[in-house]
Parts: structure tokens; C-alpha cells; sequence
């Protein structure tokens, strides 16, 4: 069947090496691209530059001009899918596809697309009947949920507050990324795109907590966690989540956990916890640094 929505055309995990160079390119298809941690990786398009710090999905369109600008220190992992839209389809309804200012959106807490990513390109590889069709169902579940994402206080009136903007669940997980690094109120706000006092009310509307307390917690939680899985002394686990001051540390941990970091230690601690190695981020089922091929027609049964 060659008469589809959605036509695909190649894919691929792959981890580039440092400093790498790409573009700049225009594509003559969409390019959906998703990088699962953040670095200091560079992407510009149409006239703007992103610095790509936390995980995120890239949408690229045709005779878009863009490039890359791989971080200058480390290899850089990165899903990718291009693929065609059939304009008379209804799929071109979304802005996602027609508007450039919609190029990098952060990947919210509790997507799914890391594993439609995935599963995509297990597809890719191994073609098992109606591949075709289970891969078109997944894309068009990434397109509906980073539309959602799209929708904010100027389009759909006030905040609802079970709704959590995309601004706001960007933050929250660059504080998980970085809990080992000094993270400032000002730097959240600027990669929100706000003020600083609209982002520090809106958070605290949404999360419950001011945006410096909530970064208190997230830190003591990962404090909690070293103390039980490592054996360095609590004066290098405090320098290792960005605390040079070892007695603010203590102080702070114990009155976010009601007990000193020794105490904590003793209580909870267990040899079997140091045992365990940090897990992968999610196990791979198809070969990694390979791109698919997939202009060809063929069987989808």
C-alpha cells in the first residue's frame, strides 16, 4: 500500500562524536528529532539559537535552514525520523508542522515519547506485518501529545491548574537533570521564556512550592539517595551535588528530612543498595549508530 498519510524515509540512534559540525542544511521533509539528555549542544533555525540543556524533541521542516552544533566535549545521542505528509491529508492542521517558531519543545515529565521513539525504530529494523501502520499510529501519538504541548495562556485563556504548562514541566525536569549542578531561579526562567517573577508564580501555582525550595528538595532528595547508595564521605557527596558550604548542607538536609545526614545513613542504610549499578536508560532492540533506509515501498503485511 504506497497511497499513505504518512511516508517515511530514514531513522536513527546515533551517538556523534564531540564538536561536530552539521549544516547548515535545508531538508526537502519533516525531521522529527529527539535527544534524551540534555548538553551543550547548539541548534538554529530560522534566525534563532537554542542551547539544547535538557531533553527535548527538534522539528524540522522543509526548506527550513538549520544546524547543528554538537557539544565540543562529549558525544551527543540522538533519535531521529524523517518523514513526508501527505498535504491533502488532515494532518497538515497542525502547527507543529507549518509554524517555524514551534522548532524545539521540551519533553514534559511522564511522555511517552522516548518509548514511541523507540519502538519506532525497532520497527524500522526489524518489519514485523503492518509495520508501516503501527509506525504511523506511533508518530501521529508524538504529533498530538507535542501539539498539546503547545497550548498556553494566550490560546486557551487562563491556566487550568491541573494543567501543567510546558515551561513549567521543562523546568521541573532540567532540576532533576542538573540537581548535582548550582541551578538559579534566573536561569529557569530565562530557558522558560518568562519573567522572573511570572515564572516564580506561575511554579509556585502549579508545583505547590517556590521554585528555590522545590530545587532544596529535589537536592536533598538526590542527597538521600548517594548517602544510602555510596560510601564517600558526606563532605564529598555535599561537593558533589554543588554545596561548597558542607555545614549549609547539613543544615539544610536535616531540616528537610528531620535527621542529620549521619543519622539518615545509619537508619536506612544497606550494603545491598551499594550493589547496584545505575540502570541504562532504557535497553536498545535494535543496533545503535544505524540508520534506516525506508524510501523504498514495500510489504507492510
Amino acid at each position: 500500500m504506497n497511497n499513505r498519510e504518512i511516508r517515511f524515509h530514514r531513522a536513527g540512534d546515533v551517538n556523534v562524536k564531540a564538536g561536530r559540525h552539521l549544516g547548515p542544511r535545508l531538508l526537502t521533509d519533516y525531521e522529527i528529532v529527539y535527544f534524551p539528555v540534555g548538553s551543550r549542544t547548539r541548534y538554529e533555525a530560522d534566525g534563532t539559537g537554542h542551547i539544547l540543556d535538557s531533553a527535548c524533541v527538534l522539528l524540522t521542516r522543509p526548506g527550513e535552514l538549520h544546524e547543528y552544533r554538537f557539544d565540543p566535549d562529549s558525544p551527543c545521542r540522538h533519535l531521529f525520523v524523517h518523514f513526508d505528509v501527505d498535504p491533502l491529508s488532515g494532518l497538515i492542521h497542525y502547527r507543529l508542522l507549518k509554524d517555524f517558531q514551534y522548532s524545539v519543545i521540551p519533553v514534559q515529565d511522564r511522555s511517552l515519547i522516548p518509548q514511541h521513539m523507540k519502538q519506532m525504530l525497532y520497527l524500522f529494523h526489524v518489519k514485523p506485518p503492518r509495520w508501516r501502520t503501527m509506525a504511523e499510529k506511533l508518530l501521529l501519538y508524538m504529533l498530538e501529545e507535542l501539539e498539546s504541548g503547545l497550548e498556553t495562556e494566550s490560546d486557551s485563556g487562563p491556566y487550568d491548574e491541573r494543567t501543567m504548562p510546558p515551561q513549567i514541566s521543562g523546568a521541573l525536569q532540567y532540576i532533576e537533570a542538573h540537581s548535582r549542578e548550582q541551578i538559579e531561579v534566573e536561569q529557569l526562567a530565562r530557558l522558560a521564556g518568562w519573567s522572573h517573577e511570572h515564572f516564580t508564580r506561575t511554579f509556585q501555582q502549579h508545583v505547590g512550592h517556590a521554585p528555590k525550595h522545590w530545587i532544596i528538595r529535589r537536592k536533598m532528595n538526590a542527597a538521600a539517595q548517594l548517602l544510602l547508595q555510596r560510601t564517600d564521605s558526606i563532605k564529598q557527596i555535599a561537593r558533589d551535588l554543588g554545596f561548597a558550604d558542607e555545614y549549609y548542607f547539613h543544615r539544610l538536609f536535616r531540616r528537610t528530612t528531620g535527621m542529620t545526614a549521619t543519622e539518615y545513613r545509619r537508619k536506612y542504610g544497606d550494603a545491598r543498595m551499594r550493589e547496584l549499578a545505575p540502570p541504562d536508560d532504557w535497553g536498545r532492540f535494535y543496533p545503535l549508530n544505524h540508520y534506516f533506509i525506508l524510501d523504498n515501498p514495500g510489504p507492510d503485511e
